[in-house]
């Protein structure tokens, strides 16, 4: 066996197929039609693949596919892994390994039906100047980027106060979305208590959960919680077990033990027990426009421990704001909101947005200016994304995004 062979990890193929620095140039899949890697993909740290949203070309004719990428040392690592059959893999578009090897057997499941096969070990294994000892594994996803054009960051990286202004106002649109959508709820339902119920309960599931939470509410309505924290908490546990997970399953790979959903249910449970509108006065009292009032009303959230400070953060940001400008108590959205945590897409669309070498005190202190930063990247990075000089962020090199998408 080649040296190489022994030392190579999967996180090792992870970095080759990620940064066109270390990425064979002449790669083909299996059959032999030559791969142009247009862009490798969103790194991804959760379940499922391993990059989102790769965009490859194949063949003379150049035929564009777009889709997940998974990466394995070995073929076989397909089937031993649990992939085949997975609907979370259905979409992947290119099975990438070290060592070449046939396809999974259709049996067992085999591969997506255009999912091409690509060996990348062939073509660095006998390359003098390769050596995995030489790559920084801790440098991937975020220090290191994929080579791939980034006007918005030619027309930003070095303009901050354009930078911020761009934030804000992406920010704003994105809260005022959710504003509008909570006015269209009360208008339908007509319950502004169920509504917000809901909304907080879905907040509680976070993002692989939030599903679940919300029909979670609606099968135990606020009115039918029993007053009391654990008697709460058992009708809670009784709807989601009898009435929710075998509609709406909850996901629990890759969820720290924090954020389970019997420790959310917990929560949610010393939240809401009791009557509602009560909460919904106290919090209705805080006066949102300002920190001192966004403090109080963390520390609503928060009586009801162990709801971290950041999580308490996120409600404030993704459901009290939008509920207060719905019910037009705040007259536009704050300046300045407390922060929640940095996740990956936010981290993703910062370092194309600043460069590589940004420090993230720009932006992580102010959440209005972290919700500008997922505006941004729904509105724009997915729809222009890799084919970036279509972006209307910076067209001709020019920040002036603001006007040409309408923030």
């Amino acid at each position: 066996m080649h040296r190489i062979d022994e030392i190579i990890s999967e996180r090792h193929v992870q970095a080759i197929w990620y940064d066109g620095a270390l990425r064979p140039a002449d790669l083909r899949v299996a059959e032999g039609a030559p791969v142009r890697v247009v862009d490798p993909g969103r790194w991804n740290l959760e379940a499922g693949p391993d990059f989102r949203d790769a965009v490859l070309e194949i063949g003379p004719d150049r035929r564009r596919i777009r889709g997940d990428v998974e990466i394995h040392v070995r073929a076989a690592d397909w089937t031993a892994h649990g992939h085949a059959g997975d609907p979370a893999y259905a979409n992947v578009i290119a099975h990438v390994t070290w060592h070449p090897g046939p396809p999974p057997v259709a049996d067992a499941g085999g591969l997506p039906p255009r999912c091409v096969r690509i060996c990348i070990g062939d073509a660095l294994r006998t390359k003098p100047d390769f050596s995995p000892d030489e790559i920084d594994l801790a440098a991937y996803p975020y220090a290191r980027l994929p080579d791939t054009p980034r006007p918005c960051e030619a027309a930003f990286a070095h303009a901050p106060d354009a930078a911020l202004a761009l934030l804000r106002a992406a920010g704003e649109r994105r809260l005022e979305g959710k504003a509008r959508r909570l006015c269209a709820l009360f208008v339908r339902d007509g319950d502004r208590a169920q509504t917000f119920y809901e909304e907080m309960m879905a907040a509680f599931g976070y993002k692989h959960n939030s599903a679940p939470f919300r029909a979670l509410a609606q099968t135990l309505p606020w009115r039918d919680l029993p007053p009391t924290p654990g008697a709460a908490s058992t009708a809670l546990s009784c709807a989601a077990d009898l009435g929710v997970a075998p509609r709406v399953p909850w996901r629990t790979a890759n969820v720290r033990p924090s954020n389970s959903p019997a420790r959310r249910i917990d929560e949610a449970a010393r939240l809401f027990a009791g009557e509602l509108p009560a909460l919904l006065r106290r919090l209705n009292a805080c006066d949102l426009a300002a920190r001192p009032g966004q403090q109080a009303a963390l520390d609503i959230l928060r009586a009801a421990r162990p709801l971290g400070a950041r999580r308490a953060a996120a409600m404030l940001t993704n459901v009290l704001i939008p509920f207060a400008r719905a019910e037009e108590r705040l007259a536009r959205v704050p300046e300045w909101i407390f922060p929640e945590d940095l996740n990956s897409t936010v981290r993703l669309m910062a370092f194309r947005l600043f460069g590589r070498d940004h420090n993230p005190a720009l932006y992580a202190g102010n959440g209005l200016l972290v919700q500008g930063l997922i505006q941004i990247y729904r509105e724009c990075c997915l729809a222009a994304h890799p084919d970036c000089s279509n972006c209307p962020l910076a067209p001709n090199g020019r920040p002036n995004a603001i006007e040409n998408i309408g923030f």
